[in-house]
């Protein structure tokens, strides 16, 4: 072979070698407490399909669907200064968020058929939206009084919570009466206000409770200019509003006589996550069988397991095609339980049904598969305070989601990239 030919053969085998380890990078955002979760499952399915790379911006559960909904991935490449990210962003799309807040009708144009957004942005042309759940979450009350081993029943975390009760003697006799509770929340659309605002809902009233509206409402903004528990301009003077979890944790390790709510992986209590701090976490009295818990796992496990039933929806994962369709019915909600930890969810993850890049597609089919089954991410869980989904009482949802979204198992033709429900879509 002469040196032209030669040339040419190893520039035609670098060029077949590097098409075929082209890189994917998936692009996604959203919950800010179950950051170190999400992040450490990335660089673990990184480390096993190295083509496949992630970045994910912890902007919040509200402004992560936001940024789905309307494919706008500035929200995630250029976030607020000190949002906690991980890997770079490459390209325009938004593959994916999460939250611990599910979506609600308002979010899509069409629940029943999962459609969402406008001819440019959405279903038109991402087909329809897909929510799933990932894993359990228990909502902790981390606090910053040392020497203090802190209860909490409803009365008093309604009080505390609403700016009723505002004296740590109240909470502990032992602290001096004066100590003023600063209480830290989430300033930005958070997942875990969402959770916490749905178990006030529940338990707080105009007795135990300074809320200007109830039942106290359900949102992603613990205080807003509209729809929050109160608004920007009548917030308890023992208020700071702090964005984002990594944000809630600073302000409570610096701010004495503190309290806030906020996720186990970033305080004392989870077992290994790369975030874990020195703030302590209040046992919470569950009011229906009166015993006082932690938020452990399994705490949080036995809350998951024994929903109320008056306060609970979507307990069993949709049984037919129609119902399967609507995003609306693929995510537990609990708003107290019987016995176990009384303030508990699921985080969640929205996807679309149609990627214009079948690896996108084929890869958070993988991912979402690893993180159910596979043994080293549900150590990555349950070492962040979480609970597994198959260890959940939402276990059979597992295999609802595998046979609906990630094979045709069920025989909808709903799962991710399925070439009739895809045909004519440009895809996400």
């Amino acid at each position: 072979m002469n040196r032209k030919l030669l040339a040419c053969s190893i520039l035609a085998a670098a060029l077949s070698g590097s098409a075929s380890h082209a890189q994917t990078t998936l692009n996604g955002g959203g919950s800010s407490i179950a950051f170190p979760t999400y992040a450490a499952e990335f660089a673990a399915y990184t480390q096993a399909h190295p083509t496949i790379q992630f970045s994910y911006a912890a902007v919040g559960g509200g402004t992560g669907q936001t940024a789905f909904l309307t494919n706008n991935i500035t929200l995630f490449s250029n976030p607020p200064a000190g949002t906690l990210t991980y890997g770079t962003v490459v390209g325009s799309q938004v593959d994916f968020s999460t939250s611990e807040a599910f979506l609600v009708a308002s979010q899509l144009t069409n629940p029943a058929t999962g459609s969402y957004g406008t001819t440019t942005v959405g279903s038109a042309v991402d087909g329809p939206l897909i929510q799933v759940p990932s894993f359990g979450v228990p909502i902790v009350l981390a606090y910053n009084e040392p020497g203090v081993s802190l209860t909490l029943t409803d009365n008093q975390l309604c009080g505390v919570l609403s700016g009723k009760i505002t004296d740590w003697n109240l909470l502990d006799s032992a602290i001096p009466a004066g100590t003023t509770i600063e209480v830290v929340y989430f300033s930005n659309s958070s997942g875990a206000s969402f959770l916490t605002t749905q178990h006030l809902n529940a338990v707080c009233n105009s007795s135990n409770s300074n809320f200007p509206v109830l039942p106290v409402p359900i949102t992603t903004h613990f205080v807003a200019s509209s729809g929050g528990v109160f608004t920007t301009t009548n917030v308890p003077l023992n208020f700071t509003g702090a964005a984002a979890a990594g944000s809630v944790t600073n302000a409570l390790l610096n701010t004495s006589n503190s309290i806030g709510y906020l996720s186990p992986d970033y305080t004392s209590i989870a077992p290994h996550s790369s975030n874990t701090t020195s703030l302590a976490v209040a046992s919470l009295v569950n009011s229906i069988d009166g015993k006082a818990y932690q938020p452990t796992v399994a705490n949080t496990t036995l809350g998951l397991a024994n929903g109320d039933p008056d306060n609970s929806s979507n307990t069993k994962p949709p049984a037919n095609k129609a119902a399967a369709m609507d995003p609306l019915n693929w995510v537990p909600s609990i708003a107290q339980t019987l016995k176990g930890y009384p303030i508990v969810g699921y985080s969640t993850i929205d996807l679309s049904s149609c990627y214009a890049d079948a690896a996108a597609g084929t890869s958070l089919v993988s991912f979402l598969k690893a993180e159910y089954s596979t043994a080293s991410y549900k150590s990555i869980i349950t070492n962040n305070g979480f609970v597994p989904l198959l260890n959940s009482a939402a276990a059979p949802y597992v295999k609802s989601v595998e046979n609906a979204f990630l094979s045709n198992n069920s025989g909808y033709k709903l799962n991710i990239d399925n070439k009739k429900l895809c045909a004519g879509l440009q895809g996400r």
